[in-house]
């Protein structure tokens, strides 16, 4: 029997992650790379295969080219559509002491045709899978008519096969999908929540009370990823802040998107514990950040999470969201 996907993700900007780990970068000097690795990627596909860590079945949506389809072709967790250009390649450096650089290629444009084409591809395997959700992930590429991609027929013909929709984007499709209200669950970092309300954000009140600003406009949950002040997760009725304590960082690519698919595993087993799936949101993401690689690998000896219904309003944020 096909083991059906319990969640599907689409990324409309994979990428081919390659990451180069070296003892400490120094700008306009030459580097020699200790360790390299390359690995299929993008926000969706990085949430698909953190899943399948834990045996949860998933299925990635991705645009590739014929030749990039042939690649790939042996990895089942991933469904294309074609198109013309090749996958982009983002580049990410790591130092012992934990800092991480990375070069990211802009995404190519989509035509059209290519993003129908795309989308239809995705409204197919929901079709036959019948997911609990469908997550669409990542950089938004623009359409080849310069015009940002329009994700409301998406969200409304996967809401009517029956499917949660989770966002984890930015910019302009963050703020237009938000204000529509067709996500039930969106993941912005802090700098992303204040330009999706369009003021900074200092401290922990901040983040709640744009997050709650959000949750107004028809957004059920909205996760923040506060970096290494953990994650908060707001409704119209909850509050949650979960953090751990410090780990030793090895690479930061990847951590939001491990915790996009701590919080979609919890979910799937109690969909109504809001509470449990940011603490295991939080776990995953701080796990994710103690390995080499973009993408999770094990889930063995996550950390201890602390939790509190009763945030401290107050507290600054090490990673604030500016906006000038």
């Amino acid at each position: 029997m096909k083991n059906l996907a319990r969640v599907v993700t689409l990324t409309p900007a994979p990428s081919i992650d390659r990451t180069y780990q070296v003892h400490a970068m120094s700008p306009g000097e030459v580097h020699r790379a200790r360790r390299v690795s390359a690995e299929f990627a993008g926000k969706g596909v990085n949430v698909s295969r953190g899943l399948g860590v834990a045996g949860i079945s998933s299925l990635a949506v991705v645009p590739l080219s014929h030749q990039d389809q042939l690649s790939w072709a042996e990895d089942t967790l991933v469904v294309s559509s074609t198109v013309p250009g090749s996958v982009r390649v983002s580049i990410t450096v790591t130092e012992d002491d934990g800092r991480t650089t990375k070069i990211n290629e802009y995404p190519p444009a989509l035509s059209p045709q290519d993003w129908q084409a795309l989308q239809e591809t995705t409204l197919r395997v929901l079709s036959e899978n019948k997911p609990s959700w469908l997550l669409i992930a990542g950089t938004m590429p623009l359409t080849t008519e310069g015009a940002p991609l329009d994700l409301s027929n998406l969200c409304h013909r996967a809401r009517e096969l029956g499917c949660s929709i989770a966002v984890d984007t930015s910019g302009v499709s963050l703020a237009n999908v938000a204000r529509a209200g067709l996500p039930d669950v969106i993941k912005p970092n802090t700098p992303e929540l204040a330009e999706c309300v369009q003021r900074s954000l200092h401290t922990l009140g901040d983040v709640l009370a744009a997050a709650r600003e959000v949750v107004g406009w028809g957004v059920d949950t909205v996760l923040v990823s506060l970096g290494s002040d953990g994650m908060v997760g707001v409704s119209a009725t909850q509050a949650f802040h979960s953090w751990t304590n410090r780990v030793r960082v090895a690479n930061t690519i990847g951590a939001g998107d491990a915790s996009v698919a701590g919080f979609l595993a919890q979910s799937l087993e109690q969909p109504a514990n809001l509470g449990a799936a940011v603490a295991n949101a939080v776990a995953w993401g701080a796990h994710k950040v103690q390995q080499p690689s973009s993408q999770l690998h094990n889930l063995e000896n996550l950390p201890e999470v602390f939790s509190t219904t009763s945030p401290d309003r107050s507290q600054n944020l090490d990673e604030p969201g500016l906006v000038s």
